[in-house]
């Protein structure tokens, strides 16, 4: 198990090649520390560009790339809110994460 500042990450194997964090946030304000913990995960993570996937369906965030995912992001209360307002929130909220901590390229897709 990491914790990272507000996240506990949770080897979802006994490898260690996929972490599960669950988020507790109820707005997108809240889901801030989360995504800032993320970001530093992924950034270990990542062997090249970091891609965020927001997927409302499923009520995650994952990355660092879609086809290559070692973290997912749980959050509840994504069930039923409008996926395009949702992926505009985090993805304004992942960049001004990145510029604060000098991280760029980071890109956030929809699922």
């Amino acid at each position: 198990m990491l914790h990272n500042r507000a996240m506990q990450w949770t080897p979802t194997d006994q490898f260690g090649n996929l972490y599960e964090g669950i988020s507790d946030a109820e707005s997108l304000e809240a889901l801030r520390p989360c995504l800032d913990s993320m970001i530093d995960e992924l950034q270990e993570r990542a062997s090249g560009p970091i891609r965020m996937t927001v997927d409302i369906d499923y009520r995650e965030i994952n990355g660092p790339d879609p086809e290559n995912v070692s973290h997912i992001l749980r959050v509840a209360w994504f069930e039923g809110q409008d996926k395009s307002q949702i992926h505009a929130g985090v993805s304004a909220m992942v960049e001004e994460i990145c510029t604060e901590k000098g991280i760029e390229g980071v890109t956030v897709g929809m699922g």
